[in-house]
């Protein structure tokens, strides 16, 4: 009986980190080049489609984006600040 308990146990701790595990998102707007690294904790990065931003005179801006969570190699050296 210990033993089950102790596996469930386990099993419930394993599926509550794996839920909470966040992704890096690399996004790029349409017709750019500039790829932007965002980082969610659920979801999925193909569901985020866009992004507004302000400008410098208060213009609401609206961008569509292409969203990847694929690891890429360069990805091992980049640093993220938390």
């Amino acid at each position: 009986m210990k033993k089950a308990l102790l596996l469930l146990a386990v099993a419930m701790l394993t599926l509550t980190v794996s839920c909470k595990k966040e992704k890096n998102c690399r996004c790029a707007a349409m017709g750019t080049q500039n790829v932007q690294i965002i980082t969610i904790t659920n979801g999925d990065c193909h569901k985020i489609l866009y992004s507004s931003y302000l400008d410098v005179l208060d213009v609401v801006h609206l961008d569509t984006l292409v969203c990847t969570d694929f690891p890429f190699e360069a990805d091992s050296t980049i640093r993220y600040a938390k």
